[in-house]
This record gives structure tokens, C-alpha cells and sequence, in this order.
């Protein structure tokens, strides 16, 4: 039922959601996990949690380690990216606010990227996993 709301009734997306519920695919975030770095506030972090997880998405408490031999051996793959792109390996993304006064540094080392909570948002609408641009 949740995701059913979340991820395939948005009329932004509807027609791609709708298709993928009907194929029973997987949800939009499968085979993804999200770390939240530092406050949100449009929209606030609950919001950002509460659709990762509507969108099959799983959260870590642990900000992950790009240069882990652990972390880049790791099998799995997002189900949902555009398989010529490189963001096919990528399965763990660090979401920041991009209006926060915190500066990150660019993340982007084999299976840990870094990207703005408005990437996010911006998957959700379009009902793919759109390439995480230069910032």
C-alpha cells in the first residue's frame, strides 16, 4: 500500500510508475541505500526518510567509507539507473542539503556518491534514478 503511494501515483510520473507496478518491478530505490548528512530543511529530513523508504530505498546510520575495500566489493546494483552510466555500480549516495551552510566535499568513488536532497526529489518525478550532476 505505501508504496504503491509513493512510488507509482504521482501524476508527474504516472504512466512510467504505473508500468512498473504493473510488471511488478522493483520499487524505484531497490537495491540503493542513503546516508542523511547534517539537517535538512526543504524537505525536512523526516520527509526525506519517510520517501527513501516509501520508494524501497534503505537508510544508513553510518556515513559510508568510498575507499572501503568492503564498500566497493559489495555485489549489489540499483535496479532503476540507465545501465551505459556508471551510476549502475552506485549504491550508496550521501544526501546533503545544498542550502546548508555545511560545505561537503564531492563524493564520487565507485559505489558512494554524494548528492543533493533535490536529486532526490528529482528521481521521485521523474520515476528514474537521473545521473547525479557535477556540484
Amino acid at each position: 500500500q505505501t508504496r504503491a503511494k509513493a512510488c507509482y501515483f504521482n501524476p508527474k510520473h504516472s504512466a512510467a510508475a504505473f508500468i512498473n507496478y504493473t510488471e511488478v518491478l522493483p520499487p524505484l530505490f531497490d537495491g540503493c541505500f542513503f546516508y542523511m548528512l547534517g539537517s535538512f530543511c526543504k524537505p525536512p529530513k523526516d520527509k526525506l526518510i519517510q520517501l527513501v523508504k516509501e520508494g524501497g530505498g534503505q537508510l544508513l546510520n553510518r556515513q559510508p567509507k568510498p575507499e572501503s575495500d568492503v564498500m566497493q566489493t559489495l555485489s549489489m546494483a540499483a535496479y532503476h539507473a540507465q545501465p551505459p552510466s556508471d551510476q549502475v555500480l552506485c549504491t550508496q549516495y550521501i544526501l546533503y542539503d545544498p542550502q546548508s551552510s555545511y560545505k561537503l566535499q564531492k563524493v564520487r568513488v565507485g559505489k558512494v556518491w554524494s548528492a543533493p536532497s533535490t536529486w532526490l526529489l528529482d528521481c521521485i518525478a521523474a520515476f528514474q534514478l537521473l545521473p547525479v550532476l557535477e556540484h
